[in-house]
């Protein structure tokens, strides 16, 4: 018997076996393997029990001999005696969860959905980058585990990570060009190269003499699932060449080659999510192919795969939602719960006048512009995480909502308006996984404050991480699919949240403000007298509203001019969402204007960004006001780079995503025209996949020549002029204008400012 200390790199199965790479501190690599027979439950008739132990003996999948055990119902919270089926081969478990759908409402099954290698170490008490030792035994080459002992607590909020060894890999053109005409970038620490993709042959023997020479523990790619790795793989699988991509020799996992994606629906917007391909004994991660690293980098991954105990790469391509579900299912499993393998808590009947009551959502005070659409000394204060807090606070869970064991209980609290009752009999699921999730995160928020530490950027990452599972985590209340879920808890959330904002209003005017504007979490607020406020002034306000409300307050800041812009739709109204301002310390803040906007060329968000840095000089409207012609030549400058093509074509592309597939599309809108366009280039866009593309001279008769994808631009040779549609884009610069500037104008006039009589004819724009 031998054992090896490091800490948890890769976890991954194949038939019964986990493999488990563990990292040394000196940064050796081993790989060790377990067997592991995944637990399920099933509650039924007599009758159906025997036909479902007859079939599993007849796949020879059960590991041990069937028996009933006592466990506790979810959403009833009573014990019942359900039949216990331990797995002899895990791959199973997939067909069995796909095959409920057809036998819905026949019997219950519990567990059979929760990620295998996530069972495990949840059986063993471990976790992604746990410090561990493993004790084994060497048999034909193979480590096989005996024990395992972890050093770490996954709840620790400071632990340590190794340094890892990372290699880029990216195209030189666009994902979308075909690879014959493309070449592969590769990064190492010390090297960059570049490599031809139109001889596969030759690449993959050159990438897998780079892999070797490097052997990093991270290969990050850009489209690395979508496109670098697929060709990669069917290159090598067709020319029979073994690649050096895997660590992991001696497993006997196969990859099927698959280059379409899954495009659904979620709250609106189609979401794109490409194939998956993990490395085994290294980690890829694709960074276009992930919301985590997007928004939280590679520690933000860290830190979600530990608490969730979903492998690194798995939560790379997950959401933040399944890492919640993750963590909600850990604390079930620790309460003795049976988790349902979908949701099965469905809206209890309502009246009309119920759903009126129940489905109003956030609440929001229009802004109020009777004195103008620019203010002065207005200041913002924020609810701290207000809708995650509510549920630890007020222990708001499926479960918890209307339950059945305190139904004559008069003790119970009652949800404001919609008179639900809230359990006082136990903890929540949700309410008791967020609990930790929040103090999570404010103890990185406070560590992020200090100036003295010097991995604030690691620490930043992890708090980006925790905030957006804590911004998921109201809507999972409601989400259909969601496996803790239920309607009524998702509306009592709000319920609380309305009332909670009242409270603030009120306890704002109390001592002597105005409500400006307030959107669902937070108030905007202004003295009667339009005076200066002072942070010492709003301390006590915070003070007040968190007494009363039981959630924190915090000052966001001190705004010495606001201005909610005008809609596009009615210049007279403000947009709920759409305000930007100048901090007393001159620093900018917006929500919602151009140079936020994804949608928007780079040039015009950057020219709206210095004109929004120049008016920021200034503390006060008057002073703004008085310098009109020096904002106006800032406009000046970029609406004549634009009128004289001066700008390069890359920085007035238009990025948009795809609602369907290019067979779909029956309208020539501009994304219909566009992914046909790259259907005729040998590209196939799916819906959500993001496109982006130039508006080119509008003279041309040819709808399809009106709007030039970046692909067919970069295929075109080195003399190819291109005329973008000038007139188009100083329409897109003017819009960003407008919204900064109309509620400060001397004249109302702003479509002079582009006339074809004169550029810029100032003198002739009409005044006020």
């Amino acid at each position: 018997m031998e054992t090896f200390k490091g800490y948890l790199f890769d976890i991954y199965h194949s038939e019964q076996k986990i493999y488990l790479w563990l990292r040394s501190d000196s940064g050796e690599l081993k790989l060790f393997f377990d067997e592991f027979y995944p637990v399920i439950y099933v509650n039924a008739a007599p009758n159906i029990l025997k036909k479902i132990v007859k079939r599993f003996y007849e796949l020879d999948a059960l590991a041990e001999i069937p028996n009933f055990t006592k466990k506790r119902l979810f959403y009833e919270n009573k014990i019942v005696s359900v039949l216990k089926l331990v797995i002899s081969k895990p791959q199973l478990l997939p067909k069995i969860t796909n095959k409920l759908f057809y036998l819905y409402g026949k019997y219950d099954i519990y567990h059979s959905d929760i990620e295998i290698t996530t069972g495990y170490m949840v059986e063993k008490g471990i976790y992604p980058l746990a410090h561990l030792e493993v004790s084994y035994e060497t048999k034909k080459n193979q480590r096989k585990i005996k024990g395992i002992q972890c050093f770490t607590n996954i709840e620790d909020f400071d632990y340590e990570v190794p340094n890892f060894k990372i290699m880029s890999l990216y195209l030189e053109k666009s994902h979308r060009i075909p690879m014959q005409n493309n070449a592969l970038v590769i990064e190492t620490n010390s090297n960059l190269y570049k490599i031809p993709t139109n001889q596969p042959k030759d690449l993959i023997h050159q990438l897998n003499e780079i892999v070797k020479q490097d052997d990093p523990d991270i290969i990050l790619t850009t489209y690395g699932d979508q496109v670098i790795f697929p060709y990669l793989f069917r290159a090598a699988q067709e020319n029979h060449i073994t690649t050096e991509f895997d660590r992991d020799k001696t497993s006997t996992i196969r990859r099927s080659i698959q280059t379409k994606g899954t495009s659904f629906n979620t709250y609106g917007t189609i979401v794109f999510r490409a194939p998956s391909y993990p490395l085994f004994g290294r980690w890829h991660i694709d960074s276009r192919n992930g919301f985590v690293y997007k928004e939280a980098d590679l520690m933000g991954i860290i830190e979600l795969a530990r608490i969730s105990r979903l492998p690194i790469q798995k939560m790379a391509r997950a959401s933040t939602g399944k890492a919640l579900t993750y963590i909600e299912v850990d604390v079930a499993l620790r309460m003795n719960y049976l988790v349902p393998w979908q949701k099965s808590a469905l809206e209890a009947p309502k009246t009309a006048l119920d759903l009126l009551n129940a489905d109003k959502g956030g609440l929001v005070f229009q802004a109020d512009i009777q004195n103008g659409f620019v203010l002065e000394n207005v200041a913002q204060l924020d609810f701290s995480q207000m809708y995650p807090k509510v549920m630890v606070l007020h222990n708001i869970s499926p479960e918890t909502i209307n339950c059945l064991c305190c139904k004559n209980d008069p003790k119970v609290e009652i949800v404001p308006s919609l008179g639900y009752r809230i359990c006082n009999q136990r903890k929540g699921v949700v309410s008791e996984a967020l609990s930790h999730i929040v103090e999570r995160r404010a103890h990185y928020k406070k560590q992020s404050k200090d100036t003295k530490r010097i991995d604030k950027v690691y620490i930043k990452q992890k708090e980006s991480s925790l905030k957006w599972m804590l911004v998921t985590s109201f809507g999972y209340l409601g989400y259909r699919n969601a496996k803790f879920g239920k309607l009524e808890s998702h509306e009592s959330v709000t319920a609380f949240g309305r009332e909670k904002l009242l409270t603030a209003k009120e306890v704002a005017e109390a001592h002597g403000y105005d409500l400006i504007h307030a959107i669902t979490d937070c108030i905007f607020i202004q003295k009667k007298d339009k005076s200066l406020i002072t942070e010492e002034n709003l301390t006590k306000v915070c003070q007040d509203i968190k007494e009363k409300t039981q959630i924190t307050m915090e000052i966001e800041g001190i705004f010495s001019w606001l201005s909610f812009p005008a809609s596009t739709m009615d210049k007279n109204m403000p947009v709920a969402n759409r305000y930007m301002g100048r901090f007393t310390n001159g620093k900018f803040k917006g929500r919602g204007i151009v140079s936020r906007r994804k949608d928007y060329p780079i040039y015009i968000k950057e020219a709206q960004t210095e004109m929004v840095q120049w008016m920021c000089k200034f503390e006060t409207i008057k002073e703004i006001q008085t310098q009109e012609t020096e904002i106006l030549a800032i406009f000046k400058k970029h609406d004549q780079a634009i009128s004289l093509g001066a700008v390069p074509w890359e920085d007035l592309l238009i990025q948009k995503s795809t609602s369907k597939d290019a067979e779909s599309y029956t309208v020539d809108a501009p994304s219909a025209v566009v992914v046909k366009d790259l259907l005729s280039m040998g590209s196939y866009v799916q819906a959500g996949e993001r496109i982006r593309y130039l508006v080119v001279n509008k003279k041309l008769e040819q709808k399809s020549e009106r709007y030039k994808t970046e692909e067919r631009i970069e295929r075109k040779n080195l003399h190819y002029v291109i005329r973008y549609d000038k007139k188009y884009y100083r329409e897109l610069l003017l819009r960003s204008f407008r919204e900064i500037w109309s509620g400060l104008a001397s004249f109302r006039n702003f479509e002079n400012l582009i006339s074809d009589e004169q550029l810029l004819p100032f003198k002739n724009l009409e005044t006020t």
